[in-house]
């Protein structure tokens, strides 16, 4: 089908992948995060075929014009307005990259404003993500790091390519490198790779799984996530959709706007995420201020189902076919 569906008109050095539907026009598009080539936005036509609309929705180059190293990506509504913003990692000397959403599938580099520069040009990114690591409601970002050419610092290492991992802490108006902070696992100095989340033992937060070159894997247990409350929602679509892959999911909340999240399994880089989707909600106060009242989702063939919610900090399995209809 790749021919048919115009997906061969243009080429790069894809490594990352995302699918979601980025200019919410009810069709699934397709991010191409390209190595140092620009990256492509196919965006589905009406007719089933794909445009390349990566240079025309600003999400080709960076704001400096240029095509960058694009290893990891990944898609979320991190600023919570109802669309799906991007981040891709990069090599050294470049910064990773934040592409704002205008809600119509263009994008703005919002790299500086977001303070995401700086702190990635001493690195070579590839698996990353945003989530919630602390269930403050706000979806952090971390970075699995490792170099792919000798590091002068590093010579005479026998392997001279290793750096530390990130974290990223979503302050709500900008990101803040916790790091040093974060525990002696993120102190390790190794080749990273791939990066998997998902909430490894069912306590309420979010864990990593890192690969390493020539080192071990890496299970980073998450030890302060569920100090504050969640939810978890797991999907059952219908015989055809029966992950319901491309799902979006909502909280609503008392006074506050739905928050919406993706059940899907790709981005980040080599890597399959937990299609689980998981919901930060704060702390007693603040879950006190504006207590959940239902989940909404909306599956891939369009229809939409509302559940109300009797309680938090637990696993929902919700069955499509069994919610209320939602116009």
């Amino acid at each position: 089908m790749t021919h048919a569906a115009g997906i061969d008109a243009s080429y790069g050095h894809g490594l990352g992948i995302i699918g979601a539907d980025f200019n919410a026009d009810g069709r699934l598009d397709i991010y191409v995060a390209n190595d140092q080539t620009p990256n492509q936005l196919w965006t589905q036509q009406e007719d089933g075929k794909f445009k390349d609309m990566g240079l025309v929705s600003g999400s080709a180059y960076n704001a400096a014009g240029e095509a960058e190293a694009g290893m990891g990506v990944t898609a979320e509504d991190f600023d919570g307005d109802g669309d799906l913003d991007l981040f891709l990692s990069h090599l050294i000397n470049q910064t990773n990259t934040l592409y704002l959403n205008d809600g119509r599938g263009n994008f703005d580099d919002a790299t500086a404003i977001f303070g995401l520069g700086p702190a990635s040009r001493p690195f070579t990114g590839f698996g990353t993500k945003w989530f919630d690591y602390d269930n403050d409601g706000l979806l952090d970002l971390f970075i699995a790091n490792g170099a792919v050419m000798m590091l002068d610092d590093l010579k005479g290492d026998p392997f001279p390519y290793h750096q530390k991992n990130q974290l990223f802490h979503n302050t709500g108006r900008t990101y803040e490198d916790v790091t040093a902070s974060a525990g002696a696992a993120l102190q390790l100095s190794e080749v990273s790779r791939g990066a998997a989340f998902g909430d490894i033992d069912n306590d309420g937060d979010v864990d990593i799984v890192v690969s390493n070159c020539n080192g071990w894997a890496r299970l980073l247990i998450n030890q302060v996530g569920n100090a504050r409350h969640w939810l978890t929602v797991q999907l059952e679509g219908t015989a055809t959709t029966r992950d319901a892959t491309g799902a979006l999911v909502a909280v609503e909340r008392t006074g506050r706007q739905p928050v919406w999240r993706r059940s899907s399994t790709d981005g980040s880089y080599l890597s399959a995420n937990d299609r689980r989707v998981h919901f930060g909600l704060g702390t007693d106060e603040e879950l006190g201020e504006a207590p959940v009242e239902a989940i909404v989702v909306a599956w891939p063939d369009g229809v939409r189902e509302r559940w109300p919610v009797q309680g938090v900090d637990q696993l929902l399995k919700l069955k499509q076919g069994t919610g209320e209809p939602v116009s």
